[in-house]
């Protein structure tokens, strides 16, 4: 290599650390050679330090200058003749790795000598070093690298998607523009491949910003709990079985409500597996009715809940509830009578009572040319009314205890209805974006968590080597561990969730990406097992120290960094690099960037 790009010599080393006395004619911001501008090594530049047939590559970490003083022999008093040349820039490197035969191998493979020369790199050594990817038909260009312009950073694709991601950074960061680019990137390089169907993408969108971003195919939902015009996803009945989904819905207690809700969802079961569902439940209907015979006030109490289930089916109710309505209790309220056209009939035995009341309230509803098309939430809200409704007339539970639950169900099954719809084969769309910003604050935590919950276990149970990649936007709302508006029993499973996908996903081909404001407020296991980190500004000390906490592949320069990083700009590091790397992220044409602009407040003031 020519001389021109010698700089100085090693004077110290000590392990990984090295200081480098910087010749004095090496000392100007930039350098000319055969007429080209060279920019001059500084803080974040590479140097290398030849030895044997290798180089040895170091980082500048740091920079300070030093006074050296004469030592009487005639050399030095023949050098330092002026005041200026006692000084000495003096450069501190980490070492990096090697480059070896055109390839660079991280790692302290080996050490240089005292008085060993030091020299700056040419372009094309600098993009050894930053070759992360050994084929560039198989990487994503995500921007430029903030030291040496020239140079776009290219990832292996198979290191960066085929692993868990963190992306953190300070609202207007551009950390939103990251996570855009990141998939943008992979769906126009990749979606034309013949196996690409194979891999399900899914984001969940908090604030709606993705809608217009990524590809034009993609499917999006747009959810609402305030109208029933919104957006429905489309998910398989396994969904009404899960216990503990409905116990956080409904707010179950632990000790009460939640085995009442078991029992319901045993009773949903068993209705959907029964032969003859309209004759299954025409019977269960005859044994609750039968037992109040002998309890008629019991009666009273539960009219109004037995007009309710019986609207729930699948058939006209209405002359069914009409003969309910006319049922009235006579003789001190211990004989049940109505009055009807033919003539008044008194339950005087039970084979009365069941011919005329009960057996009358049954032939009205159950008639077969009525009935219409089973639909799978009225099935199992009947599952869940009757078996209240027969629990109390068991004296198996109390009503001020499992009567709340009720109450809750009425109110939330509702918004489940318009956030869900049950479907025997949900179509799996390549790529889908859930957008959240009209759900009301109470889901906001629980769509996402049934999302990913169902999808995971989906790709669990039925794994051919296909791949799911969840896509989480602002993902401390829904990986939070300090909030204190939810129980802790519901916290747990919700964390419990997601830390199970991102210990146990890889092996299922289940990979999470997750965006956050807020790494402090985001679980540190979950964290602490992201494979890959992109690291924009963060100014709060709680988050700058999550960060340094969890994340093991950053250097103590990069950690220095994170709160004065520019727009746009991010620390990259991981599993997919061979170090961290400053980088520029490149910004997304306008009409495929999330809608996370900041209001041009100018502009809104001088426009009428």
């Amino acid at each position: 290599m020519s001389d021109f790009y010698k700089i100085g010599q090693v004077i110290e080393v000590r392990g990984q650390k090295l200081r480098i006395r910087v010749f004095e004619n090496k000392n100007s911001n930039i350098l000319i050679y055969q007429g080209h501008v060279i920019k001059n090594v500084s803080v974040g530049s590479f140097v290398k330090i030849p030895k044997g047939f290798s180089n040895i590559i170091g980082r500048i970490e740091g920079e300070y200058i030093q006074e050296t003083k004469p030592t009487g022999n005639v050399s030095d008093c023949l050098r330092f003749t002026k005041e200026s040349e006692t000084i000495d820039r003096i450069i501190e490197v980490n070492i990096m790795g090697v480059l070896n035969d055109g390839r660079f191998q991280r790692g302290l493979i080996d050490i240089p000598l005292v008085f060993s020369g030091v020299y700056m790199l040419t372009d094309k050594e600098v993009g050894k070093i930053f070759e992360f990817s050994s084929n560039l038909a198989t990487a994503v260009c995500i921007g430029a690298i903030n030291d040496y312009k020239e140079e776009k950073l290219y990832i292996s694709a198979n290191s960066l998607f085929a692993s868990h991601i963190g992306i953190f950074g300070n609202t207007g960061s551009g950390k939103s523009n990251t996570l855009a680019k990141l998939y943008t990137e992979c769906f126009h390089r990749f979606k034309e491949m013949p196996g690409f169907s194979k891999s399900q993408f899914l984001l969940i969108d908090f604030n709606g910003e993705y809608t217009e971003a990524f590809d034009a195919s993609k499917k999006v939902y747009k959810l609402s709990t305030r109208v029933d015009t919104g957006d429905q996803i489309p998910i398989h009945q396994s969904f009404l079985e899960d216990v503990e989904l409905w116990a956080i819905i409904c707010e179950a207690t632990e000790k009460t409500q939640k085995p009442f809700l078991s029992k319901s969802i045993d009773l949903y079961r068993k209705l959907r597996e029964a032969e003859a569902l309209m004759r299954y439940i025409r019977a269960m209907m005859k044994n609750l009715l039968i037992r109040y015979y002998d309890n008629p006030q019991t009666f009273l109490k539960q009219l109004t809940g037995l007009k309710t289930i019986l609207s729930l089916l699948f058939v006209n109710a209405e002359p069914g509830i009409k003969i309910l309505n006319s049922i009235q209790l006579r003789a001190q309220g211990t004989k049940f009578y109505r009055l009807t056209e033919e003539g008044e009939h008194w339950a005087n035995s039970l084979d009365d009572y069941e011919k005329d009341f009960v057996t009358a309230v049954l032939d009205a509803v159950f008639i077969e040319a009525n009935y219409k098309q089973v639909d799978e939430y009225l099935i199992f809200e009947f599952a869940l009314r009757y078996k209240y409704l027969d629990s109390l007339c068991s004296q198996y539970i109390s009503e001020e205890h499992v009567g709340p639950l009720i109450s809750r169900f009425d109110n939330r099954v509702k918004r489940v209805k318009r956030l869900f719809t049950i479907c025997d084969n949900p179509p799996s769309d390549w790529l889908s974006v859930y957008s959240l910003v009209d759900v009301n604050m109470e889901f906001k935590k629980i769509v996402p968590l049934i999302i990913c919950k169902y999808f995971y276990e989906r790709q669990r149970q039925n794994f051919n080597g296909h791949s799911l990649h969840i896509i989480i936007d602002e993902a401390h709302n829904v990986l939070s561990t300090t909030s204190e508006r939810e129980s802790q029993t519901w916290k747990d499973y919700r964390l419990e969730t997601f830390e199970e996908i991102i210990k146990e996903g890889r092996k299922f081909g289940t990979f999470l990406t997750i965006s956050s404001q807020r790494p402090s407020d985001i679980s540190a296991t979950i964290i602490s097992q992201l494979h890959n980190y992109f690291i924009h500004r963060l100014v709060n000390n709680e988050d700058i120290r999550a960060i340094g906490k969890a994340v093991a592949f950053i250097d103590n320069t990069s950690y220095e960094m994170i709160s004065v990083l520019p727009q746009g700009a991010c620390i990259f590091t991981g599993v997919a690099s061979n170090f961290p790397v400053l980088v520029q992220v490149d910004l997304l044409p306008k009409q495929k960037r999330p809608q996370s602009n900041t209001i041009n407040l100018t502009d809104l003031w001088s426009n009428p």
